[in-house]
């Protein structure tokens, strides 16, 4: 373990509020010696250019690269690139720029994936204690797992936070080499998730590492109460976020067919093709093998592909 490095990657934009908190977060882990962290400057236009020059030169191992908004997916997905061809981490951890680590954060993911083989893909991922615009605790957290992490759950949801993941090699240059056309990922958690999950390994840990600042720029966060997770649900059906991840998952299985499983393949067919009529969502619903962590939720899912929320 003395000899890994591991790239942290943060994609910036108009983030001038926190980012200099995160950043100073990232920097008192106790693994430091180990970390790079790469902020590529998403075509930024308040204050967060001059952030992070003053910061650079403060930590001789941030690096800034700065470019035009190409939005978050993009984003992120080019500073994968760029730390797989230029640095060539051992390991690669997505970064928000509103949140704020733990100090064990990246020693306690470091740990769990070493013991892993170099040669499986593997994602490790955690929980988040939920926290207001000053850090201060809500008395809330994300969730916890309750059933396996397998393709079948991360099809259709994610628990794995972006800002808790972290990447081997391994699974970083699949993805990188597995994914083609970045217009068709809707939310590349589930990306990565689901990546993860049909050709190596997820571990995830039920301990946070890490707070997840819920503001008002987070629409759909977690951490308001019971009312307002149904308001914000209501909110995700209007933005029809159901037929973009279908749609997500529909490219997957194009881009990642060679690593299903015949069943998974099976199952994929025939949530693609009992979409035309509402007998056969009915009778697809009634047998699937797809699931979301809490039985309620999938009963849920379940009601919503019967309603068409899921179709093409």
């Amino acid at each position: 373990m003395q000899n890994y490095r591991i790239g942290v990657l943060l994609s910036a934009y108009n983030g001038d509020k926190y980012i200099s908190q995160q950043i100073e977060s990232i920097m008192k882990q106790k693994n430091r010696d180990h970390i790079t962290l790469l902020v590529r400057n998403d075509g930024s236009t308040d204050k967060t250019s001059e952030i992070l020059e003053k910061l650079k030169n403060k930590y001789n191992n941030l690096r800034v690269i700065s470019g035009p908004n190409i939005g978050l997916v993009s984003s992120f997905f080019e500073l994968l690139k760029i730390g797989i061809t230029e640095y060539n981490f051992d390991y690669y951890s997505f970064c928000d720029q509103d949140d704020y680590w733990l100090e064990d954060k990246l020693q306690v993911a470091v740990n769990y994936l070493e013991k892993e083989s170099k040669d499986i893909p593997v994602l490790y991922g955690c929980r988040s204690l939920i926290v207001d615009d000053s850090l201060e605790k809500t008395g809330f957290i994300t969730q916890a797992q309750k059933r396996k992490l397998s393709f079948y759950n991360t099809a259709i949801q994610n628990i794995v936070i972006g800002h808790n993941q972290v990447l081997n090699k391994k699974l970083a240059e699949i993805i990188v080499t597995h994914t083609l056309r970045l217009d068709n990922i809707y939310s590349q958690d589930l990306w990565i998730s689901t990546v993860a999950s049909v050709t190596g390994k997820v571990i995830f840990d039920d301990q946070p590492h890490t707070l997840y600042r819920m503001h008002s720029n987070n629409q759909l966060g977690y951490g308001k109460g019971k009312t307002q997770w149904i308001i914000d649900h209501i909110n995700r059906l209007k933005q029809q976020e159901s037929n973009k991840i279908a749609k997500q998952l529909k490219y997957f299985v194009k881009c990642y067919f060679s690593f299903l499983s015949l069943e998974e393949k099976k199952e994929m067919k025939k949530f693609f093709n009992s979409q035309h009529t509402l007998m056969n969502r009915i009778i697809y619903a009634t047998h699937t093998r797809l699931y979301r962590q809490k039985q309620s939720e999938t009963q849920i899912f379940k009601l919503l592909y019967i309603l068409g929320f899921y179709n093409l």
